[in-house]
Formats: structure tokens, C-alpha cells, sequence
């Protein structure tokens, strides 16, 4: 049985103390033994045959009830129980992450401001009339939380100060505000370790959670603890129009004037009836070097980017490539891509061999010798011997070593006798190709090649079709026909026989007929089809390829089934033929490197990373000369973060080595392997920075709804905000403290008054003679 007796001023002093006893009587049982009790001795005393009067038994009763209460108060072990109440603690979550940077709130005024100022302003404004509300009733505390959670103050005029202090540190103050940890910020003050509970949490934010524990799973926990939610949303409920870039592939070296091709992915969101415009900005000009318009409509949420840059100046240079919403009073921020391109300046170094003068021998070879920019040596298999001392750039024998290949950046192969070559070539071919990143074209002809390769194991493998399945000769076509370029072809720069896609599509359905192409085989799965042709196709239904590329280690390799490309001069000289060869030789010879790097491979396994996760560096040495390494380490550069070195740790063999980089933050990076008196080795990749606090850009209405739901609280727009204060019920006092406990039953005055009250008894009952 308990019994509830508080201090005479509760408020002041927040003491309770309550008499606690074993006996667990019902109330109606306690009443009805009371009763009994009284009216016993009541009649015991009324009575009473006595010469006392009424008044006189009526002290004699009361001593006797006296009597009764005190030794049923020492039976039952009657212990005082204490405890200091206080007011119950009410937590305030402030969300600070990149979200609530969006300028999408109005205020009373209809001035657009961000979120995170419209929900600092629902605290601070008139002198913070919500916290000091809130404040008669709870202990308010206020937590920020971002990437991650932070304590700001306790008390409305601590918050206070805190919240009008920290724009002056803020140019001292680091922050990561990345991610949104909204459901940890909860749970964690739900499990904190202080005296009185916690009885509501008061959430400022627009929903989104990025990282961590869920809202719903932070609800889950609240309505368990009793705690409920009370959530203000900031923000639109629908997601802004936006346009963002990705996926951007452009070549890494290039040589001046070369056209250099930017391609990327164009997404789009609310974008419908809509244009954006993207440019491609070269460091140090004054306007867009190229720029394309791209409209959306209702079904299209992506689009291709391709823009072209032909750079007059050698050096490095760096490009942006920035879409921009067409539209009046555009406050959408650009989306950006940046890429690095080293142009180099340096004469291409060309091979042509032949095995005998065609007609594409002979223009190529003119156009080349002609071209200041290109160094051109050619080979002819069926010349005199006196030819080579005729010609000044006729070489008297097929270079076949390795070393004396790797002289040039590219190597043109017309219709080569494969009897008159040694089968060694076609090996150092292939490490000229895949070791040190040299290219190659294979022109196809009636005679010899491809067919009459089918045995040589090395060119198979070096050549993007399948020379297995190749058939001798060729095929007449009388009534001629045009190449088509593909979709991959149209987007390489080498096609690009135009001004712009437009003009070059219309240069190519313009060119003279060819009459004549070579069975190549189809292409390898890793291979990809430049041209085509408009009609004839392989025994899979395919169109049969006509110009085919692939990659093959560092370098690629190039085929024609045609060697009737010179045939595009007519009526317009060199125009379009030299255009087009140009730009396909100096395409070719953008990844050839020196011979202080031949040999040595450093690579990463992916070139853009998501976030956190793991990057994987390779190096392989095998240079011909002298042992491997025995050790490597690598310089990983990144702009505005200080050069680290990165010891790799051998794996997989004699001179390979390796390493696993974790948790990168996001940006571009450069590993470097550096080499005394040698060019250094170098390879780059990109940390994509996380999508989180961009993805959904929207308030998250429905989860801040279920959240307030499950945790059986209140779901407040900022609009509503005003009501927050009577969604809030009063605080419950609580107890903070237990004191000590203070026995009863076993106490000398407790004993005594039992005496003093039976004594008193005896006496009074023997002055009036009573029994």
C-alpha cells in the first residue's frame, strides 16, 4: 500500500516523498478495515457503563485509536521514500547538411531564404519566443547534425548565444556537411546517459538522410522510449528542374591542331519543354571553344554530349565542360565537368610499308611527305633495289626488331606479303602496340591481307577481326556504294570530315563510290565498328565492317577492308582524303610513350570510384633491361591536398606491385611514379563525391509524415510552424534523484508514543474507576 504525501511547496523545493509499506491491501479492503476499526471502539466507549462523561470517553477512544494506527504503522514496516523532481528533457535537432543550403523557403515577407536560415529563424526570432515557451515546462537542448552530430547548448539563452555566435566563427570552423545523419542524431540522444528523461525531440529539417540510420528506424526507437516526434519540414515537396553532367571520356594527349572530342551524358530532371545549353571552356579563353543546345520533352531524361576542340598551343590544357539551364531568371546552379589534356607539339613519326605501289600507297605516301607536321619513311616490298638510294624517306628493309619499330608513333600496312616477312615481326608488332602504345593500320588488299594471315598466330591477335574466318580476296562491287559511319563512328574525331556533325554526315553521303572491299571477318567482341557497309552483310545479319578499331594493350590497332579510300580525292584533291588520314594517323599516335617508359605500366583499376570505395593501384615493370624492382612507391597528387607518397607492395610476379587506397575523399587524382632522368609514369582517376545530398533535392514529406506517425507525434511545414508550440503537450515533472529512504516502523518514537498513548489510557480509565 503506498501513500502519497508531498512537500508543502512542491515548486520550489521539486521534493516528493512517498509512505511505502509491505502490506498490499486493496483501497476498498484498507476503507473497509478503517471503518470497522473506528466503529469498534467508537461503540466499545459509547457503551461503556461509566461515570464518565462523554467527553472523557471520547479522549479514551482516541487514545485507543492512536494506539491502534501506531502499532499497525510499526507492523507494516512503513518506510519514507524521497526523491527531487524536475522537468523532463525536450531535444532539438537541427539539420545542417548541404540539403538545407537550397534557397526554397519563404519568409513572411515572400523573400526566397535557405532552409537552414528559415529554420535557425523558427529558434532566434523574437528573442526566441519558442525556445522560452518550451523552456517552462522542459529542459530544451539543442543538437546540430550533418556528417555528424554535435551538442550546441542547453538552455534557450545558451542556444541562443550559441546560434549568434557561430556566423563569426564560421570562417574558422571546418564542417563536413556531406551527409545527412539525421536518424543517428535521434537515436543518440534517445540513448544518452542523463539523469531525466527524455520526453520529445523536435526535429528542423527537410528529410532527406544520407547516411547512417533511417528516419524510420529513429521513429521505431522514439515511440519505444516514449519519446514522440515532432517534425518541421523545410522546402519544396517537389524536386527543383535540374540538369547534371556525367560520364565525360576525352583523350588525355592529343597533338596541336589535332581535333579532340569531348564526350558525356547530359541528365535531366523536370526538364521537359526545356533547353539547356552546354559549353566547353578552355582555360585561359575568352568564350566557349564549342557549345551545344540539347531540348527535353516529356519521354527524354537524357541526352549525349559531344563537343570538339581542335588546341593551337602546346602545354597542358584544362577544359570545363558546364550545362546551363536557357531560361529567364535562371538561379539554377551549372553543373561542371573538368578533364586535364597534355598537347604535345612534336612531329608524328609515320611507317608506311606496302607490298606493292597501289594507288593508296602512292596518295598516302605524297600526302604525308607533304604534311610538315608528320615524318614520314615508307617500305615498298616489290621496289628495286635501287629505289631505296633513289627516295630519301625509302627504307631498303622492313624494320622487324622491336627497338627499330618503336622509332615511329604509327605504322601504315598496305596489303603486306606475309612470305616476305619473317613471322618474328608480328610479335615485336604486337609489344610495339601493347608495351608502348604505338598504332597501327592494317589496309586490306586483293592479294594478301588479311586472308593469307590466317596461320599467323601473332597477327591474329593483334588484327580487331576475327582473321580466322577471313576469306581470300575480296568482292567486286560494279555498282559501287559509300561507307556508312556508325554511331561510334560519328562520334569519333578522326570521322569528323566537317565543320560540325551536320556537315560531316553530308561530306560522307557525298563522297565518291568505292568498288571494291576485302572479307576481314566479323570483329571481336571487344572491337568496335567505325564504318560499314550499306548493304552487304556478315552471316550473323550484321552489316559487314569496313573500318574497324580496337584496343590492344596500351595502343590500338586500326583496319580497312578497303583500299580504295584515295578514290575520295576526285574533283576535290586532297580535302577530304587527307583529312580524314590525318587525323586518323595523329589519333593513333596520342598514346605512344618513350622509350624511358616502355615497359613500365601504371594503372587503376577503374577510372571514376564511387564513394568510399576501394582503390586499387597496379604498376608493371618489365622492361627489357636489367632486373626488376624490388620496390615501388607512387606519388598520389590531388588539387588543394598535399602530395602523399604510397609505398605498393609486391603481387603477382617479378616487377608487379600493388596497393589498395581507402577511403579517398572526393576529387580528381594523379598517381605518379617517378623516374630519375626519365619521363614519369603516370595515371589518373576520379572519387565521385556522393549524390546524397543532391539526389533528391525535394523536402521528403512522406517520410517526415511516417516518422511523426510511428513515434505517435506531429508533422509541421514550415508554414505551419506557428502550431508547434500546441503540439508540444506540458512536460511531466520526473524524478532526477532518489533520496535516502527514512524507516518508520523501526524508530524509538514510534515505540514510545505506542506506550505514552496505552499508559495515558490506564491512567484516565482508573480515575474514573473503569474497568
Amino acid at each position: 500500500m503506498n501513500l502519497l504525501a508531498q512537500a508543502v511547496n512542491p515548486q520550489a523545493s521539486d521534493i516528493v516523498w512517498r509512505l511505502q509499506t509491505h502490506w498490499n491491501w486493496a483501497p476498498w479492503i484498507t476503507a473497509l478495515f478503517a471503518a470497522a476499526v473506528i466503529a469498534g471502539v467508537v461503540a466499545c466507549y459509547r457503551y461503556e457503563m461509566s461515570p464518565a462523561g462523554s467527553g472523557y470517553r471520547g479522549v479514551l477512544g482516541l487514545l485507543r485509536l492512536t494506539t491502534i494506527v501506531l502499532l499497525l504503522l510499526m507492523l507494516s514496516e512503513a518506510v519514507f521514500s524521497g526523491s527531487r523532481n524536475g522537468k523532463p528533457r525536450l531535444g532539438v535537432v537541427l539539420d545542417r547538411s548541404a540539403s538545407m543550403d537550397r534557397v526554397d523557403v519563404a519568409d513572411k515577407e515572400g523573400e526566397k531564404r535557405s532552409r537552414l536560415d528559415a529554420a535557425e529563424a523558427l529558434l532566434t526570432e523574437d528573442d526566441g519566443r519558442l525556445l522560452r515557451q518550451l523552456q517552462r515546462t522542459y529542459e530544451v537542448e539543442l543538437t546540430s547534425v550533418d556528417a555528424a552530430t554535435t551538442p550546441v547548448g542547453v538552455g534557450a539563452d545558451a542556444i541562443l548565444a550559441a546560434l549568434d555566435k557561430e556566423p563569426k566563427e564560421e570562417a574558422t570552423t571546418i564542417t563536413d556537411n556531406s551527409a545527412t545523419r539525421l536518424g543517428d542524431a535521434i537515436t543518440g540522444l534517445l540513448d544518452s546517459s542523463v539523469a531525466a528523461p527524455l520526453q520529445g525531440v523536435v526535429v528542423l529539417s527537410d528529410g532527406q538522410v544520407t547516411a547512417g540510420r533511417s528516419l524510420a528506424d529513429s521513429a521505431e526507437s522514439a515511440r519505444r522510449a516514449g519519446a514522440p516526434l515532432y517534425l518541421v519540414g523545410f522546402g519544396d515537396e517537389q524536386a527543383p528542374p535540374e540538369a547534371r553532367l556525367a560520364d565525360l571520356v576525352a583523350d588525355e594527349t592529343a597533338f596541336v591542331d589535332d581535333l579532340v572530342t569531348f564526350q558525356a551524358t547530359l541528365g535531366a530532371r523536370g526538364l521537359a519543354g526545356k533547353q539547356v545549353r552546354v559549353d566547353l571552356l578552355r582555360e585561359g579563353a575568352n568564350q566557349p571553344v564549342a557549345s551545344q543546345t540539347i531540348a527535353f520533352d516529356e519521354q527524354t531524361n537524357s541526352a549525349p554530349v559531344r563537343l570538339i576542340d581542335r588546341p593551337t598551343e602546346p602545354g597542358e590544357a584544362r577544359y570545363t565542360l558546364r550545362a546551363t539551364l536557357v531560361e529567364e531568371g535562371n538561379e539554377t546552379p551549372p553543373s561542371e565537368l573538368t578533364h586535364r589534356l597534355v598537347v604535345r607539339d612534336d612531329q608524328v613519326r609515320v611507317l608506311i610499308a606496302a607490298g606493292y605501289p597501289n594507288y593508296e600507297f602512292r596518295y598516302l605516301k605524297q600526302l604525308l611527305e607533304r604534311d610538315e607536321t608528320i615524318r614520314v619513311s615508307h617500305h615498298l616490298q616489290e621496289a628495286d633495289p635501287e629505289y631505296a638510294e633513289a627516295d630519301l624517306t625509302a627504307l631498303p628493309r622492313m624494320p622487324i626488331r622491336l627497338d627499330d619499330l618503336a622509332e615511329y608513333d604509327t605504322l601504315v600496312l598496305i596489303d603486306l606479303d606475309p612470305t616476305l616477312l619473317p613471322r618474328s615481326l608480328w610479335d615485336a608488332m604486337g609489344r610495339f602496340v601493347s608495351e608502348r602504345g604505338g598504332g597501327v593500320v592494317l589496309v586490306a588488299g586483293p592479294r594478301s591481307l588479311p586472308g593469307a594471315y590466317r596461320s599467323r598466330q601473332a597477327f591474329a591477335a593483334l588484327a580487331p577481326t576475327v582473321i580466322g574466318e577471313a576469306g581470300f580476296g575480296g568482292f567486286n562491287d560494279r555498282a559501287g556504294y559509300r561507307l556508312t559511319p556508325t554511331a561510334l563512328g560519328v562520334q569519333s574525331a578522326a570521322m569528323e570530315l566537317g565543320d560540325t556533325p551536320a556537315a560531316s554526315e553530308r561530306v560522307w553521303r557525298s563522297l565518291p563510290s568505292l568498288y571494291w572491299r576485302a572479307d576481314t571477318g566479323p570483329p571481336k567482341p571487344a572491337a568496335q565498328v567505325l564504318a560499314s557497309h550499306p548493304t552487304a552483310r556478315l552471316d550473323n545479319g550484321q552489316p559487314a565492317p569496313l573500318i574497324v578499331s580496337h584496343y590492344y594493350g596500351a595502343g590500338r590497332v586500326l583496319m580497312h577492308a578497303t583500299d580504295s579510300t584515295y578514290r575520295w580525292r576526285r574533283r576535290v584533291g586532297d580535302v577530304f582524303f587527307a583529312r580524314y588520314w590525318i587525323q586518323t594517323i595523329r589519333s593513333l599516335a596520342r598514346n605512344k610513350r618513350t622509350e624511358a617508359t616502355s615497359g613500365i605500366e601504371l594503372m587503376a583499376s577503374k577510372r571514376r570510384y564511387e564513394p568510399n570505395e576501394p582503390v586499387r593501384l597496379k604498376l608493371r615493370d618489365q622492361r627489357p633491361e636489367g632486373a626488376p624492382s624490388e620496390s615501388a612507391s607512387v606519388v598520389l597528387q590531388a588539387a588543394g591536398r598535399a602530395d602523399r607518397t604510397i609505398e605498393l607492395a609486391p603481387g603477382g610476379g617479378a616487377g608487379r606491385f600493388e596497393t589498395v587506397l581507402r577511403d579517398l575523399p572526393p576529387g580528381k587524382y594523379r598517381a605518379l611514379l617517378a623516374q630519375a632522368g626519365a619521363e614519369p609514369v603516370a595515371t589518373e582517376f576520379e572519387v565521385a563525391a556522393p549524390l546524397g545530398e543532391d539526389a533528391h533535392p525535394e523536402m521528403n514529406r512522406t517520410a517526415l509524415e511516417a516518422a511523426a506517425e510511428r513515434s505517435r507525434g506531429v508533422f509541421l511545414t514550415h508554414a505551419e510552424s506557428d502550431r508547434l508550440t500546441g503540439a508540444i503537450p506540458p512536460g511531466r515533472p520526473t524524478a532526477l534523484e532518489s533520496l535516502p529512504p527514512y524507516e518508520l516502523w523501526n524508530r524509538w518514537p514510534l515505540l514510545a508514543g505506542i506506550t505514552a498513548c496505552l499508559t495515558a489510557e490506564w491512567i484516565l480509565r482508573k480515575r474514573r474507576a473503569m474497568l
